[in-house]
């Protein structure tokens, strides 16, 4: 809820003071887990979402605010890209509102934190709250399991404030610049949803009302009390953006941005060919005045040409907001053989070999999307007169596998009115996900559209629909899921087993193990048996050894390194930490070092080169590679704690 200048001038003049409640506090303070909109472990943010808005008052729902009963404030692409820390720029759930955000990568159960999500509360306490989940394939979804030990005998009412130390695994603890974490090794497990290839963040409004009607429960069956009502346009949850921490690597989305048009246009094909976006050439086909396949527009603005209004979108726009790009596509019909069946628009894959989609969103035209709603002397309104009438509108698609097989067919509904209850029927006029994950890979991606609107000449409604995000999956590596911790063990210790499943993983495919570097052999012997990496050391030998431990799936690796230091000042078999990590490995960006402080760092190409000296004064240490090609490197760290030599992997 975005709050009134005056309500906040009245706030401020006064503090709460609460009991320590038994999780971690507010941002800033010890022990905080916020994490900052600008931190550097932060990977990349939400690139789509699939918005439904609630009530501004699920308990009476003939409240407006705004001409609307439910939340308007925002638009849906306010919750992607970076988190903007302000009260603004952020879209309203509503009572019980949701959010699905997709990404550009997935999401992984690595070390810490995998991801977190942001509000816009402008204070510590002034706190509204929203249920978390997760998925891999966007139909079983596993929730965070939360904790609200707030009191629920006394209404919290709009105004009033949350202690956040009584609050657990709930998007909103923290005000707005800094977000809530949520690490996925705290899910239960559940077969259906792979916590190393998430694809979906679902953000769930949190109903505040104690009344047992419309209360919203934690984990342990406590009703969870945060402020309301809240009767506004911008009730409920506020989503600023979801951040992603631990995840593989990037995937291409086409939101093609690249495609050039000046503001409010669209491209109109004249002739046969295809425009290019990412890997993908996009067919189309025209003459004489007409077209058919494939186009891009950002146009919004109507004015009554046919030939204007057709690029139009019902969202007015793309997903990244009003008058950004979109695809477009007309699917004609087979007029010329005289069955008029629809004609697939297609999509191919430039260099002929096959890849995996993920998904793409889709909506209607406008023209679509108004000739459903009113009808016209050619086209029948969607229900009937009563609203009774079964109506459906929807897209099909299928691809070609390299073998020229067909798959099978992913079917979405842009209008449907065949619900017992006609308050469920529909005509989309926003963003929403079509999945295309269980294609496989595809060398092509066939479209048509089909209606219960069709007569004798084929279908009579507009066979248009709209197309945004269209996400092409890479390959997927193995990843550092737990990092090796760097060990001291005491002169003559017996040998150490360290499972590596326990440290690497990878979605679909167990990764295989390699020691692909052990700087001191005579001291530690590694050796690797399937997953179980054994550690032997030498008689009566001290000193250290930096070993290196490639882990390979799907023909990609990832590479992490750890000091062995054998002491004769431990006890037997003790083990402890040594400072120094390094992540990520591989690194595109910046290589971060923690526990170097008071180090000298040193940067090796893979020719002998010194091409960087420099000294760590933090414990934290950013290291920039974007200057550096890609390639392996030595990063020599010189402290108290001798030398110690890494090698990492720029991409």
């Amino acid at each position: 809820m975005i709050k009134k200048l005056l309500a906040l001038l009245l706030i401020s003049g006064y503090s709460a003071v609460y009991a320590q409640g038994q999780f971690p506090p507010a941002a800033g303070q010890t022990g905080s887990t916020a994490i900052a909109r600008d931190s550097s472990i932060i990977q990349s943010w939400a690139s789509g979402t699939e918005l439904v808005r609630g009530y501004i008052q699920i308990s009476d729902t003939s409240v407006y605010s705004s001409g609307s009963n439910k939340a308007t404030f925002g638009h849906p692409s306010n919750a992607l890209g970076n988190a903007e820390g302000i009260s603004t720029g952020v879209v309203s759930l509503g009572d019980g509102g949701m959010a699905t955000l997709t990404f550009d990568r997935l999401i992984v159960n690595g070390p810490g934190a995998d991801f977190a999500v942001f509000e816009n509360s402008f204070g510590d306490t002034f706190l509204e709250l929203a249920f978390v989940e997760v998925s891999s394939d966007g139909i079983n979804f596993s929730r965070f399991p939360s904790v609200s030990l707030t009191q629920s005998e006394t209404q919290i009412g709009p105004w009033d404030e949350i202690d956040p130390t009584q609050i657990h695994n709930l998007a909103g603890k923290y005000r707005q610049g800094f977000g809530t974490p949520f690490d996925l090794s705290d899910l239960e497990y559940n077969p259906l949803v792979d916590v190393n290839a998430i694809r979906f963040v679902r953000i769930i409004d949190v109903v505040g009302s104690i009344n047992p009607e419309y209360a919203s429960i934690d984990s342990q069956g406590n009703i969870i009390n945060d402020p309301y009502p809240t009767p506004f346009n911008s009730g409920g949850f506020d989503l600023d953006g979801v951040a992603v921490i631990n995840c593989n690597v990037p995937n291409t989305v086409l939101n093609f941005t690249e495609l050039p048009l000046t503001h409010n246009s669209f491209f109109l094909p004249e002739e046969n060919g295809m425009f290019s976006s990412g890997p993908l050439n996009f067919i189309y086909e025209a003459g004489f005045g007409s077209w058919s396949g494939f186009s891009y527009s950002n146009r919004v603005s109507l004015t009554g040409e046919y030939t204007n209004d057709q690029f139009v979108a019902a969202t007015s726009g793309g997903m990244d907001g009003d008058t950004t790009n979109f695809a477009i596509s007309y699917v004609s019909s087979d007029w010329m053989s005289g069955t008029y069946d629809p004609i697939p628009s297609i999509i191919n894959v430039a260099n002929g070999q096959a890849v995996s989609f993920s998904g793409f969103y889709a909506t209607n035209s406008h023209m679509a999307y108004i000739t459903l709603r009113d009808g016209t002397m050619f086209n029948k309104k969607f229900g009937g007169v009563t609203g009774n009438d079964p109506d459906w509108f929807r897209l099909k698609v299928w691809g070609v596998r390299a073998d020229n097989s067909l798959t099978e067919i992913v079917e979405h509904y842009l209008a449907d009115f065949r619900f017992e209850d006609n308050g469920l029927d529909y005509i989309q006029n926003d963003w929403r996900w079509v999945d295309l994950s269980s294609l496989g890979e595809v060398k092509s991606l066939n479209f048509i559209l089909e209606s219960s609107d069709s007569g004798d000449y084929g279908m009579n409604t507009p066979a248009y629909f709209c197309m945004d995000n269209l996400t092409v999956m890479e390959v997927q590596g193995p990843f550092i899921a737990n990092p090796l911790a760097d060990m001291v063990v005491n002169v003559n210790a017996d040998p150490i087993d360290i499972n590596l499943d326990n440290h690497f993983a990878a979605s679909g495919v167990n990764p295989t193990y390699e020691i692909s570097d052990n700087s001191n052999s005579s001291l530690v012997l590694a050796s690797i048996t399937d997953s179980q990496l054994t550690l032997t050391f030498a008689l009566n030998q001290t000193g250290s050894s930096v070993i290196t431990i490639t882990s390979t799936a799907n023909g990609l690796t990832v590479s992490d390194t750890f000091t062995v230091t054998v002491s004769s000042n431990v006890g037997i078999d003790q083990v402890e930490k040594i400072r120094l990590k390094t992540y990520p490995n591989p690194v595109i960006h910046s290589l971060t070092l923690e526990g170097a402080k008071d180090s000298e760092i040193r940067i090796f190409n893979s020719n002998g080169s010194l091409i960087f000296t420099g000294k760590s004064t933090d414990e934290k240490t950013i290291l920039p590679m974007d200057a550096y090609p890609a390639g392996i490197y030595l990063i020599q760290v010189a402290g108290i704690y001798g030398n110690t030599t890494i090698k990492v992997s720029k991409k």
